[in-house]
């Protein structure tokens, strides 16, 4: 399944590279459906890098795979929050 890297993620966040965030996805630990999104089905990643350090992403499936068109690292505390409402619930 291919995975694609949104080029404004680097634009934005220059500290994360495309195989930064490649690398995380591959390595992530936590995957959640976010269905109060506008973009829904919008998906929520939180996975290590290469450097070990963490990286939020968000993004969608596509007829091909999955586009990731946020990513962050530190992980924002409002994804911290997110993550942490979700685990209440189960």
């Amino acid at each position: 399944m291919r995975v694609e890297v949104h080029r404004r993620v680097t634009e934005r966040h220059p500290q994360l590279t495309e195989d930064d965030v490649l690398e995380a996805w591959r390595n992530a630990y936590y995957e959640a459906l976010r269905p109060e999104s506008p973009n829904f089905p919008e998906y929520l990643w939180i996975g290590i890098d290469g450097k070990g350090r963490e990286v939020e992403m968000v993004g969608v499936m596509t007829e091909d795979g999955w586009l990731i068109y946020h990513a962050n690292t530190p992980v924002s505390s409002r994804t911290a929050e997110e993550v942490e409402r979700s685990r209440r619930r189960r």
